[in-house]
């Protein structure tokens, strides 16, 4: 299993808290999840899914939620889409 952000989110509670696959692996375990479990919920996290167990909430982060905010979107205007092919091109 490879490692994988994570949105945790204690349940009854508001607050969300960012961690990675293995940190809750490992919380899994202490609270009795056998290896089959693990690999269940590891799979459905993969596939997207967000998986309530053991008292927790999970989600995978994606790199859109990652970087909402962060990331504008390029534009390109058609004169400089122009330019950019007379250099190919010359």
């Amino acid at each position: 299993m490879k490692n994988i952000p994570l949105r945790v989110n204690i349940e009854s509670q508001t607050s969300k808290v960012n961690t990675d696959w293995l940190a809750i692996m490992a919380t899994l375990k202490k609270r009795g999840l056998e290896q089959d479990e693990l690999a269940s919920v590891y799979f459905d996290l993969n596939a997207g899914m967000r998986v309530t167990t053991r008292g927790l909430s999970l989600a995978k982060i994606t790199m859109t939620e990652n970087l909402e905010g962060i990331i504008k979107e390029p534009t390109v205007s058609t004169t400089d889409f122009a330019a950019m092919a007379n250099e190919l091109v010359g």
